[in-house]
Formats: structure tokens, C-alpha cells, sequence
């Protein structure tokens, strides 16, 4: 798997760099308009499992490294900026093609919509299908090699805030918040087939995705990354899948609560999984993952300290 992830993120800087030449981008770069037809943009990277519906999409929000669009079927398609990650739901683009899309998406009446072919069509820009495709796919390691004093001490060394529990580092410890125990506690039933009511914790914290939906999804993500636990994800999936999720939380957590629920995981997540069950305490995922959104990062690395100390690992 670590060649898959490196084959799937493997465009070079220079690449990204190159300054891209059409009609096009050169009108935008001089003027801001944009007054040729139609022009096809290859982005830098694709991932299987974007949703391929027929329809109209809509702007859902718009940021300084993300673009989020969403269809008919209410499904999120996501744009990133080169070097900011990639989503279960998304497409990389290189930063001069994201600015020209992001301005494009400002001006009144564009239209927006996904062909049969899974293209993109924002006003005068066809985003191709045709480019790498990146499975996120998170498949079981052949040998669980994660060692749990070494991942605490690096955990202890990350001072990045979590939405509700303060800084990582003050959570690496045998005793924890008690909402984090009664969480992992009902987890844990819900792993073992019995009833629980876990909504109290869906959505809970602020952001774009909620402090408990990060952690959850880091959980989920060390759980499916050992086979022992294959059979009682499922019970865990299914219970979670029979919520209103959507009623819930934000949208775009919900996303990605299904994605992993699926064991689709952004690739950031894949790669820390990757480093820490190799050891590997230098690889600059691991920074990269730390710093990503306000709390996400480390809420998400919270939740993999806990799949690890709670699930995979108990004293």
C-alpha cells in the first residue's frame, strides 16, 4: 500500500510550478475576464471515488485551498489546491487552475454540472476525468506493527489545539476527558453488537466537521487498518449508517463520516496510518496532518491515539 499512496501523490513540485499556458489563463492573468471558449483543464490528480450523477451542481462553499461543490443527490465534490491535501470526494488542481476556477465560481450565473463522463463544467472550463486516479481505499496491514509507547511520545510532542480537549499532547495520557471514555465505551458496544445511542457525540464541537466526527474518523480509520476487526466494523457501520447524519451534523462532515464508514479515507490519513505502523515518526505527513484546519488535524490524530491505546492496543 505505501507505493500506491506514493504513486498516487508522485507529481513533482516543478510540475506544479510550470506555469500554465493557454488562450485562456493568459486573457485571465492580463484582464481577469475571460472571453474564449470553452477550455479543458487535466488536473493534477482524481480520486475513484468521486460521485459521477448527471446534474446541476451548486457552489456549497468556498475556501482559501478548497472548493466545494455539490449535486443534485446532495453529494459533495470537492476542488483542492495542489499541496492541501486530497479528499475521498475530491480532484487536485494546480494553483493557477484553482484561482481561475475559484474567480470563475465569483462571477453571477456560471453555469455549474457534471457530465455522463464524470466532467466537470464550471462556465467556460471543462475539469477533465481523464488524469491519475487515486484509490483511497483503506485496506487492512498483513501485520499490525504500531507501537504505542512511540506514537505517545510523539504524540506528546504535538502542542497543536483539539476543538474541545486542549492541546494533543495533554490528551496523551492514562487519564482522559470522561466524554472521551463514555465515547470510546459506546464505540466499543456498538462494536460488539449491542444497542447504544451515540448521537450525543455526532456533530459535537464546532468547524466545518465537528471536534467528536474527526475523532470518530480517526478511530474508525486504526480499526479498519487492523483484519482482527473487519467483522465488527460492519456492526459498528451499520449502526452509525441507520442515523440521520445529515440531521445531525454539517454536511460536509457527514461526507466524510460516510466515506469512512466505507473505509475511504483523505490521503493525509492514509499516509500518517502508513508512517506510524511503520515507525516512520519523521515523515512529514504526520506535520502535515497536524496542522490541517484549525483543530481537524489534531482532533483527527486524537482519534488515532485512541484506536490505537483503547482498541488495538489495551493494557
Amino acid at each position: 500500500m505505501n507505493q500506491e499512496l506514493a504513486d498516487c501523490y508522485s507529481t513533482d513540485k516543478q510540475g506544479e510550478n510550470q506555469q500554465w499556458l493557454s488562450p485562456f489563463s493568459a486573457d485571465f492573468n492580463r484582464q481577469g475576464l475571460c472571453h474564449t471558449s470553452k477550455q479543458s483543464i487535466k488536473p493534477l490528480l482524481k480520486s475513484a471515488h468521486v460521485p459521477v450523477v448527471v446534474s446541476d451542481l451548486s457552489l456549497f462553499s468556498l475556501h482559501e485551498h478548497t472548493i466545494n461543490l455539490i449535486n443534485n443527490a446532495k453529494q459533495l465534490i470537492t476542488l483542492h489546491r495542489y499541496g492541501h491535501g486530497l479528499s475521498p470526494m475530491g480532484w487536485v488542481l494546480k494553483s493557477a487552475q484553482f484561482d481561475l476556477i475559484k474567480h470563475t465560481l465569483t462571477q453571477r450565473h456560471k453555469p455549474i454540472e457534471q457530465l455522463a463522463t464524470g466532467d466537470l463544467i464550471i462556465g467556460q472550463i471543462q475539469i477533465s476525468t481523464k488524469t491519475h486516479i487515486c484509490s483511497l481505499q483503506l485496506l487492512p496491514y498483513s501485520i499490525i506493527n504500531y507501537d504505542k509507547n512511540g506514537v505517545a511520545q510523539l504524540f506528546k510532542q504535538i502542542n497543536n489545539p483539539t476543538g474541545l480537549f486542549g492541546e494533543l499532547r495533554q490528551n496523551i495520557t492514562e487519564k482522559r476527558a470522561p466524554e472521551l471514555c463514555q465515547f470510546c465505551d459506546k464505540i466499543d458496544a456498538l462494536l460488539n453488537g449491542y444497542s447504544d445511542d451515540i448521537t450525543p457525540f455526532i456533530g459535537l464541537g464546532a468547524g466545518l466537521t465537528p471536534s467528536f466526527d474527526d475523532i470518530l474518523i480517526g478511530i474508525i480509520a486504526v480499526l479498519l487498518s487492523d483484519q482482527r476487526f473487519y467483522r465488527r466494523c460492519n456492526l459498528l457501520q451499520r449502526a452509525i449508517l441507520k442515523l440521520d447524519l445529515d440531521s445531525l451534523t454539517t454536511t460536509i462532515s457527514a461526507t466524510f463520516l460516510r466515506h469512512a464508514l466505507q473505509g475511504r479515507f483523505s490521503l493525509q490519513v492514509l499516509q500518517v496510518l502508513t508512517a506510524l505502523n511503520q515507525q516512520k515518526y519523521q515523515h512529514r505527513s504526520l506535520a502535515q496532518i497536524s496542522n490541517y484546519g484549525h483543530t481537524s488535524g489534531a482532533d483527527l490524530l486524537l482519534g488515532i491515539w485512541l484506536g490505537i491505546d483503547r482498541f488495538v492496543i489495551r493494557d
